[in-house]
């Protein structure tokens, strides 16, 4: 996995320089003499467009040696440090997939010109109907192109085999796209989305007082967000009406464009993802949509993430749950007696506290909670510092790269994941004498909560295994800027996104324990109770959404017909308009424009009173 992920890093790489080269985004325009001349150096020697002349001629080189694959990790150089760069008046990217240790060990491998070729010919050219050789356009690359990259990264697994007696890298064809129900977003089906929801949001940031920062405070996120399509072409949306409002004009050069979409990128965008390869290929579509020559590529960590968005947590008032009863339920697989010992003891526990909770119980319960603000206020004062930190050079990128991982390294943030990973983890803890010690019940949980009692060692070694291990995701900690809660007088108000667009997968509820097990399916029932009978995958998700939103905010999707119908319709959607979400926009019945042969329904919601037409 790690092989192969480099290898991606790699192509990511290769594909990124080809589009910038193309684009001509490498050098700013300029008429200065010296970079004139030092352009044409790059390109005649250093460029992707260098080694596409080569791979479109493959008889002028020596196949069996590996100078190109060398002169290749010149180029990266160039891009990775200032050292090298400088001579040839280039700036380096200095993050992401051209940080210097992204590439892991290819580094010191040896590649064949032949073989370096032909990947960089099937990468840069296709065979028309004529049995043509046509070059690939990547000047006028749509990140939609990057949605086919995603789907078809998802058709097969990595693996090394045994060949003649050589371990050899390969493919096997994989059932992730498929069983997982992802696909990813044809942009005819982007647009309504964003029209019946981000539309409304920027219409009403314009005629705020001041437009530029109203539209910098838009918050869109996309929960299940694949390579980042439907999340750039919200970006593009709000940059473009940034653009007008800092020039004044109606048709904002490219430039000031791609400036504005690099701080709304920078400010306003959220993605999560519970593929890694979706999540690195999803910054890659945002770097090269925003990039500016002479500039890095933006520090993208702490916006766009790897995590399951409906395992874990939405908000901090959860930590104060409990262990639910629950996750004691024997499921295939436990031990029943210990299931049942271990319901028993925490259904009397919870009894127990529950009783308590107006007299003693009640001010343990005011402890834990003023602790646990205390770190949450913690948490945002470190978040408020790092956010500040300047990202216009490599080295302020670095600087800020170091500073997030402080950050997620902190005391607050781990005392707080911990408490939420240990809460989430009993639903996936096995029943059996052999994990007993990781077993946590409602009294245990409080004493940790509250500080009176240090966590094991051991137990918190089993309970990070197990969050890495099923990608739990508390959105209140992973972006809590958004989540801050705000007190204003006798109000309470949660915060939350203004805008969650996406295509969150669709999965029938008979195929859910299947695919992903049945403590999975027993873990999700539980956090979005009432979810009586089979619910489609995608209800669950539509369910976090509305949780995730703040008052007035947009929830606009893709899904299945099945929200409408029977107990998707009745644990989904009815659940959510019997709690003040209003329909603004609904198509139903369309069918799929890809190979998926399925019916969807686009819907966009409001949280809170709609007053204007419903489409």
């Amino acid at each position: 996995a790690d092989f192969y992920g480099e290898q991606l890093q790699l192509i990511y790489r290769i594909l990124f320089l080809i589009v910038i080269e193309e684009r001509n985004l490498v050098y700013a325009e300029t008429k200065d003499e010296e970079l004139q001349r030092q352009r044409k150096l790059y390109y005649d020697y250093y460029s992707i467009e260098h080694l596409r002349k080569l791979a479109a001629k493959l008889h002028s080189v020596d196949g069996r040696k590996h100078d190109l694959w060398q002169g290749l990790q010149a180029t990266f150089r160039l891009f990775e440090d200032g050292f090298y760069g400088e001579r040839l008046g280039i700036k380096p990217l200095g993050s992401g997939i051209f940080n210097s240790i992204a590439l892991g060990k290819l580094p010191t491998l040896s590649l064949s010109n032949e073989s370096l070729l032909k990947v960089i010919r099937r990468l840069t050219f296709f065979e028309n109907e004529q049995k043509q050789q046509v070059r690939v356009n990547y000047s006028d690359l749509d990140v939609e192109e990057f949605g086919s990259v995603y789907e078809g990264l998802l058709e097969y697994d990595a693996e090394f085999r045994e060949i003649n007696g050589k371990t050899q890298f390969t493919f096997k064809e994989g059932k992730k796209r498929g069983e997982s129900g992802a696909h990813y977003t044809p942009e005819e089906l982007v647009k309504p989305l964003i029209k019946y929801s981000l539309d409304y949001v920027i219409e009403e940031k314009l005629t705020a007082p001041n437009p530029e920062q109203a539209l910098l405070s838009i918050k869109v996120c996309d929960v299940a967000c694949g390579s980042g399509h439907i999340l750039l072409s919200a970006a593009r949306k709000i940059a473009i009406e940034l653009a007008r409002v800092r020039t004044n004009e109606d048709q904002p050069s490219p430039t000031a464009t791609r400036h504005a979409l690099r701080d709304v990128i920078r400010i306003c965008i959220y993605g999560v993802d519970k593929n890694p390869l979706a999540v690195d290929l999803c910054k890659v579509a945002l770097w090269l949509e925003a990039h500016n020559p002479g500039e890095p590529l933006n520090f993208l960590d702490h916006h766009i993430k790897c995590g399951d968005a409906i395992v874990g947590l939405a908000h901090q008032e959860e930590l104060y749950k409990g262990i639910a009863d629950e996750a004691f339920k024997a499921l295939p697989g436990d031990d029943k007696l210990i299931a049942s010992a271990m319901a028993k003891r925490n259904k009397a526990e919870r009894k127990q506290r529950e009783a308590e909770t107006g007299s003693l119980g009640l001010q343990l319960m005011l402890g834990a909670n003023h602790d646990v603000m205390l770190k949450m206020e913690q948490l945002m004062a470190q978040l408020q510092t790092f956010n500040a930190l300047p990202e216009h050079t490599p080295e302020e990128i670095e600087a800020k790269a170091k500073a997030y991982r402080n950050l997620q390294h902190g005391k607050a943030l781990h005392t707080l994941k911990l408490l939420a990973d240990m809460q989430v983890m009993q639903f996936f803890v096995p029943k059996t004498h052999e994990h007993k010690e990781a077993i946590v019940t409602d009294k245990a949980y409080f004493s940790y909560l509250r500080g009176g009692q240090a966590v094991p060692f051991a137990l918190e070694v089993d309970v990070f295994d197990q969050a890495d291990s099923h990608r739990f995701f508390h959105w209140f900690l992973e972006f809590p800027e958004v989540f801050a809660s705000k007190s204003m007088g006798d109000d309470h108000t949660i915060n939350g996104f203004d805008v969650i667009l996406g295509n969150p997968p669709y999965l029938g509820g008979k195929r859910i324990s299947g695919y992903f097990g049945d403590q999975y399916l027993n873990a999700i029932k539980y956090y979005f109770s009432p979810s009586e009978g089979g619910l489609d995958f995608v209800v669950y998700f539509i369910r976090r959404i509305y949780d995730l939103q703040k008052e007035k905010g947009f929830l606009s999707i893709i899904t299945t017909n099945t929200i409408s119908q029977g107990d998707s319709r009745r644990g989904g959607l009815e659940f959510l308009l019997n709690n003040r979400a209003e329909i603004v926009y609904v198509a139903d019945n369309i069918s799929w424009p890809g190979k998926a042969n399925v019916k969807i329904t686009l819907l966009s919601l409001h949280k809170g009173r709609w007053l204007r037409a419903r489409i």
